[in-house]
């Protein structure tokens, strides 16, 4: 990529599929350059805008200097055929792993978001060696009482 470009995207709301050559020829004109773009689809608005109930919805992935946005911006902003349109930067986006990332934590759990590992302590189970002592009478158990606090 050369030097001062930056990667964006810009997502849109039309009247009619045609609209979406606008905002090409705008790019076009601002000398910026399309790298990827998706097909559009028809959504219902929360809201009307410019009194429109339906849109059709698209985005386009473009690169070029910052310095030319500004001029794009101004371009669509006169357009009565584009009811909105919103430009944000995209990151770079490497394909390479990292390899500092996997060595430093080669035994990292992948765990559902909220979860917390806890160690697992096991309970004393009852002995079945314990002989079962029968239930003392008052008298028994008071007597019993001093015999052990002598």
């Amino acid at each position: 990529m050369d030097e001062g470009k930056k990667n964006y995207e810009i997502d849109f709301l039309v009247k009619a599929e045609e609209d979406k050559e606008i905002i090409v020829k705008a790019l076009e004109k601002s000398q910026l350059s399309i790298i990827g773009a998706a097909g559009m689809s028809k959504i219902k608005l929360s809201y009307p805008i410019k009194k429109e109930s339906f849109a059709l919805f698209g985005y386009l992935y473009f690169s070029g200097n910052p310095e030319n946005i500004a001029d794009l911006t101004d371009e669509l902003k006169n357009k009565t055929k584009i009811l909105r349109f919103y430009v944000i930067s995209r990151p770079i986006i490497e394909e390479k792993k990292d390899e500092r990332i996997e060595e430093t934590r080669p035994e990292q759990k992948q765990f559902p978001r909220g979860y917390q590992e806890k160690e697992v302590v096991a309970v004393p189970q009852p002995s079945s060696k314990t002989p079962r002592t029968e239930a003392l009478s008052n008298e028994a158990l008071e007597k019993r009482l001093e015999e052990i606090l002598k």
